[in-house]
């Protein structure tokens, strides 16, 4: 049996608001993922009906809205927020879903942009460092969730905030990128979305930023993506869709 598991930043696009919602809603009935990742979202937007989802935690000081959050989970199965590690104002949040094969865990993310203006701290930031800083605190818990779960499969995706096409001026930086590299190597991850997807004509204008991530246990099919416009030319996001289908080995 195939999972599909697919991630989309909605540019904070709530279900009641914005023309782009109802084009929206069509996209996450297109794709017809079984999990979704769903970032700069908003917790009424469930993918379809019958969804249940986990959120990262409001984030007052950029998001006021309650509402939304920076990152979502959803699930078709049972899903159970982990509290260890616990979900983050950052964008970060961590679900145990029952698959019909069996567990899975996820990992939902936002990576902090370049231009973050603070630290946790409230301390400036300058370009990247809390770019940096988020790779770091996330590494340690996607190995933690390796140590506290040896045998359950983990995914880690979101929105990265750096491509990792290897397109020339892409988004992120050779540090940065080598920063994502090590830490996913140390957390035994490997990356399904560092593809040329504008090379392969799936999408058009630039390199993606949102990744998916596995563990041993899953075996992948190509990478699906739905570009940042719909059939009819209109745009419905300031990112693509990408979804990728797995099977427990």
């Amino acid at each position: 049996m195939k999972i599909r598991i697919a991630t989309w930043n909605l540019e904070r696009c709530s279900s009641s608001a914005w023309s782009k919602a109802p084009a929206q809603q069509r996209r996450l009935a297109q794709v017809d993922a079984d999990i979704w990742v769903l970032t700069e979202t908003f917790t009424d937007r469930s993918p379809v009906p019958g969804f249940t989802g986990v959120f990262s935690p409001p984030h007052p000081e950029r998001r006021p809205n309650p509402d939304e959050r920076w990152t979502a989970v959803w699930s078709r199965w049972p899903i159970e927020q982990l509290d260890e590690p616990a979900p983050h104002r950052r964008g970060t949040v961590a679900a145990r879903i029952a698959t019909p094969t069996g567990p899975v865990i996820v990992y939902g993310t936002v990576i902090a942009y370049q231009h973050e203006p603070t630290h946790d701290d409230g301390r400036p930031a300058r370009g990247w460092e809390v770019h940096t800083a988020e790779v770091t605190r996330q590494s340690a818990e996607w190995q933690l969730l390796r140590q506290q779960h040896p045998e359950t499969p983990l995914v880690v995706a979101g929105d990265f905030n750096q491509a990792r096409s290897g397109r020339p001026r892409s988004y992120g930086t050779t540090a940065t990128r080598a920063a994502m590299t090590d830490a996913l190597s140390r957390a035994g991850l490997r990356c399904l979305t560092e593809v040329d997807l504008v090379e392969s004509g799936a999408i058009t204008q630039r390199s993606h930023v949102e990744h998916i991530c596995v563990s041993d246990g899953l075996t992948a099919a190509p990478v699906l993506a739905w570009d940042r416009v719909d059939d009819n030319g209109v745009s419905v996001s300031d990112h693509p869709t990408l979804a990728v289908d797995l099977t427990l080995t």
